[in-house]
């Protein structure tokens, strides 16, 4: 089990930087990425696992993160509403921002990301409670298993396809 754990996450590692090549136009050779953490994974609504990856560059002039991402931590500018899975309450979090007078809302699985990942770079907890559904209670009987069943927050339907 240690090996097959070790191999999933050299395979998150791998894709977690190609993602970042083509989302955010990180053009970094991926042997120039210190990987500092890989975070516990989230479900989609639509059951595909999401594993976020935390790295730096070892040249860290090479790209400069925006200091807004502190933001995912404090109260300010953040709304929550509770909401219900698998009977137990949790709250789903939505951050509204402002860019060149575009407003714009981050929330749900994107925000919950942004707030687990915050968290481990600037090595704080967040200023709210941050009450998740139980994801232990979910099992898959194959993740890549088309016909594999469960239940998510905001899944219209039991079944995946």
């Amino acid at each position: 089990m240690g090996k097959e754990k070790k191999v999933m996450t050299i395979d998150n590692v791998k894709i977690a930087l190609r993602e970042a090549k083509e989302e955010i136009g990180l053009a970094l050779d991926p042997s120039l990425v210190d990987v500092v953490a890989v975070l516990e994974l989230f479900l989609t609504k639509h059951c595909m696992t999401i594993v976020p990856v935390v790295g730096t560059p070892y040249d860290k002039e090479a790209f400069s993160p925006t200091p807004r991402q502190q933001k995912f931590l404090m109260d300010e500018n953040r709304r929550a509403e509770e909401r219900e899975w698998l009977g137990d309450k949790y709250l789903l979090h939505l951050f509204d921002n402002e860019v060149e007078k575009e407003k714009y809302t981050i929330q749900a699985l994107t925000a919950g990301i942004l707030i687990k990942v915050a968290s481990v770079v600037y090595q704080k907890p967040p200023a709210f409670l941050e009450p998740m559904p139980k994801f232990s209670n979910i099992t898959l009987k194959n993740q890549n298993d088309h016909e594999s069943k469960c239940l998510s927050p905001g899944a219209p339907d039991p079944k995946c396809h």
